[in-house]
């Protein structure tokens, strides 16, 4: 059994989308201005006030976004929140848009529960070495042989800091760090790092050298598998745009009271 919480990956997933497209290093073009991101990302709603939408759901929004997600992939549905727009004649381009919506759930929403249950292992890691293993920069993590890490085999898929999917491709076991630096690149371990010594110190934060000598450690070779969940909800949201986004948290446009972030660009 998959050890994710759908709903906690869902929220950090959306999060960590609009996040990466505001600063310019999401691999897919959301098609969505960054201060729409900005707003939905937002803690505090009066940060800005200039335009608002009826029945506000609570700050922050994209965590309502990502409840909203869930239970339209998990109801095989697009789930508008606005009870006033619940029945919508079939004829209408509102209703043939939410037709390809929920078409592009069922799709996309399927990729991201899928690879998601497949999981077997979570970890999460710092940064630069984040980035890094979701760059491919840095492709052997090490660890401390202790626990399930012990259970991590090749074929493996483990999701990283509730985000990126890596698979394993190979686990070596060494008696210390400096044995596994020694061994494996540099490079592929500690991308920056220059000397063995300056990388055993930044394990000697997360273990001690006791815990590292009576368990040994594993040098866990992976690499980035082809479909991963953010890039397909990148897709999902995407194509959403403006007035699906919008449906989703239940937001209808008045004048007064929501950042004007949270409607198309003019």
């Amino acid at each position: 059994m998959s050890p994710v919480n759908l709903r906690e990956c869902m929220e950090e997933m959306v999060k960590y989308t609009l996040e990466s497209h505001i600063n310019g290093t999401l691999e897919f073009d959301l098609g969505l201005s960054n201060s729409f991101c900005s707003d939905l990302l937002k803690l505090d709603p009066n940060t800005t006030t200039t335009e608002s939408v009826e029945g506000d759901p609570p700050y922050p929004l994209y965590k309502h976004l990502a409840a909203a997600l869930l239970e339209s992939i998990n109801s095989k549905t697009f789930c508008r929140t606005q009870s006033s727009l619940k029945f919508i004649p079939e004829g209408s381009s509102l209703k043939q848009e939410e037709n390809e919506w929920q078409k592009l759930v069922l799709e996309k929403g399927s990729e991201i529960v899928n690879i998601l249950k497949s999981v077997v292992h979570e970890l999460h890691v710092q940064e630069p070495f984040f980035s890094q293993l979701k760059d491919g920069k840095k492709t052997i993590e090490g660890r401390c042989a202790v626990g399930d890490y012990n259970r991590i085999g090749s074929g493996t898929l483990i999701l990283f800091n509730k985000r990126v999917v890596l698979e394993v491709q190979d686990v070596h076991r060494y008696a210390s760090f400096s044995e596994m630096l020694g061994a494996e690149s540099l490079a592929k371990v500690l991308p920056g790092v220059e000397t063995i010594e300056e990388g055993v110190q930044i394990y000697r934060k997360f273990y001690t050298e006791e815990k590292e000598k009576t368990n040994g450690v594993l040098a866990i070779h992976v690499s980035k598998v082809d479909v991963q969940p953010y890039t397909s909800l990148a897709t999902l949201i995407s194509v959403l745009s403006y007035g699906g986004v919008q449906g989703l948290l239940g937001l209808t446009h008045t004048t007064g009271t929501i950042p004007n972030a949270l409607s198309p660009p003019r």
